[in-house]
């Protein structure tokens, strides 16, 4: 599978004095990082398959239309419009149509440019995120020998999870997690168990 990366310089300094510079470059920082994270991960879905005929169809990560979603309504405060941002829904949809055709599993973007997310119990948006990133562990060090860091998007999507829950986060648990190495995250249990303190499910 091609792995789409479409460089584009930032654009920023044509104001010098613009107030809001730093947080308009971390929102193109952290798009780049999105889309290289879910490229990949996508990517190596295909590569465990290779001893397949007829390889699965990749899964997106739940932190792929929740980290979009978080970092569209920063450049919407902004009055931001990010070129890279902008063309992350296109270039994940045309990575996976170059191999696998279209599907209707995609997400669809709304008329404000955010991906429409259907309502899910909060229970089943936790275990999916137990799954992927679980995966997203896995396949990486499968394809590359080496352990990846957590998503970039990970914190604003369990953010978003959080919300609906209509409980507050443990910031401790959440911190423990995070400081953890990837590895021990891999251990029996242990990616959810955090993942239920920092959700303050028993």
């Amino acid at each position: 599978m091609a792995f789409f990366s479409f460089p584009i310089p930032f654009s920023g300094s044509s104001a010098p004095l613009d107030e809001k510079a730093a947080e308009k470059k971390q929102i193109f920082e952290s798009a780049r990082l999105l889309q290289q994270e879910v490229s990949r991960f996508l990517e190596q879905q295909v590569d465990i398959q290779d001893d397949n005929e007829n390889p699965v169809r990749p899964r997106l990560p739940i932190f792929f239309a929740k980290g979009f979603n978080a970092l569209k309504a920063k450049e919407v405060a902004l009055n931001y419009e990010c070129p890279l941002l902008n063309l992350i829904p296109y270039t994940i949809q045309m990575q996976l149509l170059t191999e696998f055709g279209p599907s209707e599993d995609y997400p669809k973007l709304d008329k404000n440019g955010f991906f429409i997310e259907t309502p899910r119990p909060v229970m089943e948006e936790i275990e999916q995120l137990e799954g992927d990133l679980i995966d997203y562990i896995t396949y990486h060090y499968i394809c590359t020998d080496k352990m990846p860091l957590l998503p970039s998007s990970l914190s604003s999507t369990m953010k978003d999870i959080g919300r609906k829950s209509g409980t507050d986060m443990d910031e401790e648990a959440v911190d423990r997690m995070f400081s953890l190495d990837t590895v021990d995250l891999l251990e029996d249990d242990c990616l959810i168990g955090m993942l239920k303190k920092c959700f303050n499910i028993s």
